[in-house]
Order: C-alpha cells, then sequence, then structure tokens
C-alpha cells in the first residue's frame, strides 16, 4: 500500500530526486505492511536523512488519528470485569463513541498547539533577555524553581575541596541491620530508599486521588497527560554532531496534521535526549570531568542533604509551573540540544530531567546510540519501544556497537594503576572513612591483586580462552560477593572520589615541580576513570552467559566479548512497530542478516540499495587486471610490488588527476603505509612524487594532517593525502569536490587474524555450524565469508568518502587483481558496482583517467 495521493512527494521541501523517492516509497509501504526490518543503503550525499524523515512523519501523520481511535475505543474492562465497549454493540453506537473520543482529543490538541504558540511567543522575548545579560556579566541566572531558597544570582564555589573526595558512609555487610535503624546520620539502606520510593508513588497517587496535581491548562499540565503520542519515531545516530544534522534537517519540511479537517497547524513534538555532560547546569555537577563521574556527581548531590537546587525527585517539582513551562518550551518549535541548556538556566530548572518528563508528549525522539542499544540504560531512562519506529542512523557499525557495549577489557597495567590509586587514596583518607567503606575498599583491592597475579602465573598467548572459574582457584577470593562489591562502587560513587584524588596529587606534583603537565595527563583527566573500566570487567564476571567468552589479548589484557549480537538487539526487535537500518554503505548485508536477524523470518525483511543521485559520467570505478598488483600478506612486502608497480601506479595517476583535484589512498594498515613511505624514500622515490604531488601521510601517532592537505589542495598543488583504513580520515570526514577527485584503495584490507577477538570470534563460529549439524567445509566456509565481509565493510566506507553531493564527481580505482573475483565485487556497494569498468591493465586505466577528467575539465566552462 503507497502513500495517500495527498501525500505524493511526502511533504518534501525540494523537488526530490527519484531515487530519494524510491527511498521515501519503500519506508512507507514497510510501515504500510507491517514489516519488522528494513535494511536501506542511500550513499552520503542523496538526502538519506531528510527522506528518512518525510517517509516516516507522513506515515505518522497519516495513520495517528487512526491509531489513537483505536486505542481508545478498544473494548477496555470496567470495575465489575465487564466491558466498557462491546463488539456487540451497534455500529451507530461505536462511530457515536470514536467521534467523540476524536473530537476530544481535536478539542485538547488545538488548545496546546495555542498554548506552545503563546509559550514560543513569551518565552522566546524572556529567554533573549536573560541571555543578553547573561553575555553582558559573564555569568547565569540561578532560580529555584519551588522557591524554597532565595532568588536571584548566586555565585557557586565549585573548586575541589578535601570533602569532595570522601564517601558518604557506608554499611559493611555485618552492619546492615544496625546500619537500617540510623540511616538518618548516614547513607539511607537500600530498604530506607525502596520505601522512600514507595512512599513517593503513594503519595503521587493519592494527590491524583486528591485533585491536589493541578489541572488547569493553563498550567500545561493536562496537556501532558492527554497529548501523549501512541506512536513514536525514534532516531539513533553516533555521536552529538550527527543528532545535530538530523535536527537541522527536520526543520526544513512542514508536516499537515494528525486531524486535517479540524486541526490547522500541529507542530512537530521533537525532542532530543543527551547525557547530564550535555545538559547539566549546576555548576558543582559540571566541575567533574568525564561522563561517569558526573553521573554519580549528580546522584551524589541529589541524595545529599542539601540536594540540587536544579531539581527535585518530587511530584510538585514535576507539576511546578516553570518545570512545565520548560517542558512546553522544548515542544514550542523544534530545539537542538544546545538550546536546552540556556532555556534550563533561564527558568532554574534541570533540562535533563525536564527532558525525561517531557518524553510521552515527544513524536520524534533522538538519542545517542548507548541510550537505544543498551537495555538497562532504556530502563533507566523510563524509554519505551513498544509499538515505536525505531530508525538507526551509520548503521554500518551497528553489530560493532553493540559488541562494544556488552563488552569489556582490562589489562595488567590498569589494575596495577588501579590498585596504586586505591592505595593512595586509602592511606590518605582511612581515619576519614567510617568501617563499611574501609572494608569495601580493602576487599576491592585484594580482588585487583587476585587478577593481577592471575594474568601474571596464566598470559601464554593471545585468543587463549579463559573459564572464569579458573580467575579464583587457589585464592580466598572466591569468598567475596562480587555483586555486593560492584553495589558499593555505585552506591558509594567511589571511583570518580579516587580518580580525581589521584588526578589532583598528579598536578599539585606538577606544579610543585614548575613542570607542566603533560599532554598525555590532560587526555586522561577526561578519560574513563579506571575504577569504572575495572568494575565494567567485573560485572561480566557476575553475569555469565553463554553468548559470551572470556579470552587473553594483547598487552596482557582480559578480555570478555559478546559473540551473539543478535541476543541483546532481540528485546529492541520485540518492542518496535520497525526498525530501520540505514546507512551510506550497508553491504555486505548477508552481514546483518545472518549475525544479527537470524530469528527473523525473510517475509519480515525488507532490503533496498539505491544507486547515487550523481549523473553516470561523473563516477568510473577501475579494477586492474594486472597480476603484479596483488597485495596478499606474502606478497606485498616484494620489493619489486612496492618501488616499481604501486610507486609507477601512483606517479601516473598524480600526472593524469588534474592539480587543482585532491588524491586520496587508504592503505590496509599502518605498518604496511610506514614500509611503503620507508622503501619510496630509500630510493628516492618518494621525493619524485612528492615533486608531482604534495604528500600527506597518516601515522599512528602523528598530528591531524587534514587541515595541511586541504590548504595544500586548496593552494592547487596537486596534493596526495595517504590514508589508513579504520583510521581517523577512513571515516566521517567528507572529501567532496576538489578534495578527493580520485580515490585509491590499495589491496583487501583484511583484519588481523592474529588478534585474540578474531581468534575467538572465527572458533565460535565454527564451532556454531558445526554444532547445527554443518560439515567441517561448511564451517570453513562461514569463517571465510566472516573476513571477507569486515573487509568489504571497511572498503566500502573509505571509497564512500568520495562522492558527496550530486554535482561532485570522482573516480574510484580498486588496486588489487583479487577485486575482479566474484565474492569480492558483489559486496560492493551498489553505486560502486554500477559504475565498474570492464578490466583494465594500468596502461589502460590512465588512459581513461585522463580522458574522464578532461570531459569534465570542457563540462566546467
Amino acid at each position: 500500500m503507497g502513500p495517500k495521493k495527498y501525500s505524493e512527494t511526502f511533504y518534501h521541501p525540494y523537488k526530490p530526486y527519484d531515487i530519494q523517492l524510491q527511498l521515501m516509497e519503500t519506508v512507507y509501504r514497510v510501515l504500510s505492511e507491517g514489516k519488522k526490518i528494513a535494511i536501506l543503503e542511500s550513499p552520503t550525499g542523496t538526502g538519506k536523512t531528510l527522506s528518512l524523515i518525510c517517509a516516516t512523519m507522513t506515515w505518522l501523520r497519516t495513520n495517528k488519528a487512526d491509531i489513537f481511535t483505536h486505542m481508545e475505543t478498544s473494548p477496555k474492562k470496567n470495575e465489575d470485569g465487564s466491558e466498557s465497549l462491546s463488539d456487540d454493540e451497534p455500529d451507530w453506537v461505536i462511530e457515536t463513541y470514536r467521534r467523540s473520543v476524536l473530537q476530544e482529543k481535536v478539542d485538547l490538541l488545538n488548545d496546546y498547539e495555542n498554548h506552545l504558540k503563546e509559550i514560543n511567543t513569551t518565552s522566546r522575548k524572556q529567554l533573549k533577555t536573560i541571555c543578553d545579560l547573561n553575555k553582558e556579566h559573564g555569568r547565569y541566572r540561578v532560580i529555584d524553581p519551588l522557591k524554597k531558597r532565595r532568588k536571584g544570582v548566586q555565585h557557586l564555589d565549585i573548586s575541589l575541596e578535601e570533602q569532595d573526595f570522601i564517601p558518604h558512609p557506608y554499611e559493611s555487610d555485618s552492619e546492615r541491620d544496625d546500619a537500617s535503624k540510623s540511616a538518618r546520620g548516614g547513607r539511607i539502606s537500600d530498604k530506607d530508599h525502596k520505601l522512600s520510593e514507595l512512599n513517593l508513588e503513594i503519595t503521587t497517587l493519592l494527590d491524583k486521588i486528591d485533585g491536589k496535581i493541578p489541572k488547569d491548562p493553563s498550567n500545561g499540565d493536562r496537556f501532558g497527560v492527554i497529548n501523549q503520542n501512541p506512536v513514536k519515531i525514534y532516531f539513533a545516530s553516533r555521536t552529538y554532531s550527527q543528532l545535530g544534522q538530523f535536527t537541522s534537517q527536520l526543520r526544513l519540511p512542514s508536516f499537515p496534521s494528525s486531524f486535517r479537517d479540524k486541526v490547522l497547524h500541529e507542530k512537530v513534538k521533537y525532542l532530543p535526549l543527551a547525557s547530564k555532560k550535555q545538559l547539566c547546569i549546576n555548576p558543582k555537577v559540571m566541575k567533574w570531568k568525564t561522563l561517569e563521574a558526573i553521573n554519580d556527581a549528580c546522584a551524589d548531590l541529589r541524595h545529599s542533604k542539601e540536594g540540587c537546587m536544579f531539581y527535585q525527585n518530587t511530584n510538585e517539582w514535576r507539576h511546578c509551573s516553570d518545570t512545565l513551562t520548560l517542558r512546553d518550551m522544548i515542544f514550542s518549535e523544534i530545539q537542538d540540544i544546545e538550546d536546552l541548556v540556556p532555556m534550563g538556566k533561564s527558568l532554574g530548572v534541570c533540562p535533563y530531567y525536564v527532558s525525561r518528563e517531557a518524553l510521552p508528549i515527544a513524536e520524534v525522539v533522538t538519542l545517542p546510540y548507548q541510550y537505544l542499544l543498551s537495555e538497562s540504560t532504556r530502563s533507566s531512562l523510563q524509554i519505551n519501544l513498544e509499538d515505536s519506529i525505531v530508525i538507526i542512523d551509520e548503521a554500518h557499525n551497528l553489530i560493532e556497537t553493540i559488541n562494544s557495549i556488552y563488552s569489556s577489557q582490562v589489562s595488567l597495567e590498569d589494575l596495577k594503576d588501579c590498585h596504586k590509586g586505591i592505595v593512595a587514596y586509602f592511606n590518605k583518607f582511612k581515619s576519614k572513612l567510617n568501617p563499611g567503606n574501609r572494608v569495601n575498599l580493602l576487599k576491592l583491592n585484594s580482588l585487583l591483586m587476585t587478577l593481577i597475579q592471575f594474568i601474571i602465573n596464566n598470559f601464554k598467548k593471545i585468543g587463549q580462552e579463559i573459564d572464569p572459574n579458573d580467575i579464583f582457584t587457589g585464592s580466598n577470593i572466591d569468598t567475596l560477593n562480587i555483586h555486593k562489591l560492584l553495589r558499593y562502587i555505585k552506591v558509594s560513587k567511589i571511583a570518580y572520589k579516587i580518580d580525581t584524588y589521584n588526578q589532583a596529587l598528579k598536578e599539585e606534583e606538577s606544579l610543585r615541580n614548575e613542570k607542566p603537565i603533560k599532554e598525555a595527563h590532560k587526555k586522561s583527566v577526561s578519560s574513563q576513570p579506571l575504577l569504572f573500566k575495572v568494575s565494567q570487567f567485573l560485572s561480566c564476571l557476575t553475569n555469565l552467559t553463554s553468548e559470551g567468552q572470556f579470552f587473553f589479548e594483547k598487552s596482557y589484557s582480559i578480555k570478555y566479548m559478546l559473540l551473539e549480537p543478535s541476543k541483546p538487539f532481540e528485546s529492541i526487535l520485540n518492542q518496535a512497530k520497525c526498525v530501520i537500518l540505514a546507512g551510506g554503505t550497508m553491504e555486505p548485508i548477508a552481514d546483518f542478516l545472518s549475525n544479527l536477524l537470524p530469528e527473523v523470518p525473510c517475509e519480515d525483511i525488507t532490503t533496498f540499495s539505491c544507486n547515487h543521485v550523481i549523473p553516470k559520467e561523473n563516477l568510473q570505478t577501475y579494477i586492474t587486471n594486472q597480476p603484479e598488483l596483488e597485495f596478499t600478506y606474502e606478497k606485498r612486502m616484494s620489493s619489486s610490488l612496492v618501488n616499481n608497480h604501486l610507486f609507477q601506479f601512483f606517479f601516473d595517476l598524480s600526472k593524469a588527476v588534474p592539480k587543482k583535484g585532491g588524491m586520496v589512498a587508504f592503505f590496509p594498515s599502518y605498518q604496511y603505509l610506514a614500509h611503503v613511505i620507508q622503501c619510496w624514500k630509500q630510493n628516492n622515490r618518494f621525493a619524485t612524487l612528492n615533486s608531482v604531488r604534495e604528500i600527506f601521510y597518516e601515522s599512528k601517532d602523528g598530528d591531524d594532517i587534514l587541515s595541511g592537505y586541504s590548504d595544500s589542495v586548496a593552494e592547487g598543488k596537486g596534493s596526495l593525502l595517504l590514508a589508513i583504513v579504520g583510521g581517523k580520515l577512513s571515516e566521517g570526514i567528507n572529501f567532496q569536490d576538489d578534495l578527493c577527485r580520485a580515490v585509491v584503495m590499495v589491496g583487501l584490507p583484511f583484519p588481523n587474524i592474529f588478534s585474540g577477538e578474531l581468534i575467538v570470534k572465527r572458533k565460535h563460529l565454527a564451532a556454531k555450524i558445526m554444532k547445527s549439524g554443518g560439515t567441517q567445509e561448511e564451517a570453513s566456509r562461514a569463517t571465510k565469508d566472516f573476513m571477507e565481509n569486515i573487509c568489504m565493510k571497511a572498503v566500502n566506507q573509505s571509497v564512500g568518502r568520495a562522492i558527496r553531493h550530486a554535482n561532485d564527481y570522482a573516480n574510484i580505482y580498486l588496486l588489487d587483481v583479487r577485486y575482479n573475483r566474484l565474492n569480492f565485487r558483489k559486496k560492493l556497494s551498489r553505486w560502486v558496482q554500477d559504475s565498474i569498468n570492464a578490466e583494465h591493465t594500468t596502461h589502460q586505466v590512465i588512459s581513461s583517467t585522463q580522458a574522464f577528467f578532461a570531459m569534465h575539465s570542457l563540462n566546467s566552462h
């Protein structure tokens, strides 16, 4: 079923290209037919994000009224067990009831739209005035939303004091019964905490019954209750900058109301979810450097006697006028994440917690990968995916991201540093720590020493699998309850206190010695505290499943790796109406089907791959048939290959591509590129090539070279950038127009088969094939295919950097004779496959290149 006639172009703000229409029609059809999965490949520059917005929002606005009415008019049970509206009722009764429900919804929606319009007008003026004052005075206004503290500007001390390093008194196991009786003077016990939460729920319920919760529409409260959206669109991406791009795209189209004949205008209710690091406005919390420390500092402050002046976990705070005003300001127009902070500061209300309160009203929600893919995070944020449309952008990295979220690694060096930090902290503050803190720190330190000793005694080779029960064999550490230690780390907030104390010691030592803080140390301040890293690893020890494996990795590390990413993804699939996986380079799609969606029936999966928006003559892909150009592991170090064939190709291509256009080449590893550079420098070939094109090359520990390369291209020096597959420049960088007129892929970038991770993954895959009744030959073929998929995914991602918009043009050179094999060709992105020329000798490739650029030179005049 296609879109209705009135939405033929899906309200696209521009005249869409044919491939954009095809993509939007595919998404609309998937949603209308109730398909579970859509895997969409749309190259960068083809307007993928805008097309996804237009298709999903058109479907939502077209169907929301029917969905809402169906939900409201479905038979419901009365208190006596009878149905309030039976299927046996006459049609006219059901229809009359349906119309009355719909009219009530329309009236309330009109009221809310008028309210948002008024909020937008008055609050914008107020916010601008406050922001102007803030800029003038270099400070911000702090207002208590419940008027319990004095109004006006407050100057907050955000320097670290000794007290900041000391956790609240903690109950040791033996003290638990006594502590629960005297929790008023120290940390609240778990039992009391649960009772407190229960009391809050009961109080809230009684307030509703007694009518104490305001219901006057002028304060917006009933708007939140009534205007809950039955279906939401969740859009997830890897970075906040990518989510910011989504926000800017969402502002472009204009969509009709869900109740077209009854509501003239319905704003898009958009909510950008972000972490406390992005949204916290309390200086006492924001003085901490890492996300983990900020989360712990926030919890610490909220549960302290002082509390947070911007948020209280009370019904009164949720329904006070400033809280509701901020919630409605978020929906008064499409706001970016950066917009929420000054709005929260102007009202003295926490944007992070208000955004959580705003979730029920939202139609469209953006969120980072972690919020969506971690089930525990979704639960803590009360994100309900039931019947939602979930869009995962940049999904080519989805499997790796899931594995990363549910995996953990700790090295011998990490454990030693953590042990050293705990000892220093304990020696400094032991007299100020209560028995519960002292006992748990000693237990934690014993556990670290056991792990350190296990690695020293047992590490033999990378990829060596570990039975976690063996870690504690021969020690008395197995008497410790790791669950209780993890609970201690979480509740006491000890990780960020220890880490910050040790960082303060290093800074103090640097100042005392009058030495500048090393750059590496500066980076470590903003990295994850070691105790957080260790506790994540310890949590893996307590959650043993058949989907994961412990093993030794390089640098004397123990790694726990998730081997079945489909398992944690199941909860998303089960809850959502539809999951859309979208990216510029999704091939090989078979990788998603086998590793992420093995239990989903084929009829519930739709795949779509569109060509590029550029004309066919704007892209050529060349594969040489010259047998000497084969970069297998055995042959690629050959002096003849590097110094003759590879150099000659780059030298000839550098002259064939116009000097005003840059060239980008991707090498399979830092090691191999360093070898090539060294060989070329030894026999003066590097200087020869550099005289034709200024060469920039990526090194493992080198500086950022992109700005230098960009300046060189702008100056028309005929620049050449040598980059690494999987490095900083292979993903997320736009080499548009003259920044890249030719992209070269040197060899096939297979991953390191000797890494512990790949040794374990291949072994697991082969065992799974054999266990399901497969043969040894089928197991070998599956592991070979697995390695090829990793390789070709990297190729697609790297060469996709070249073409970035409809008028761009460039050539792709796949420099390895093996690319002629069908098993590699069919795993290229469709738009690359469709542009492949017939096999060529290198001489023919250079001649065709000269003709290609001569044609574009004529067309540009």
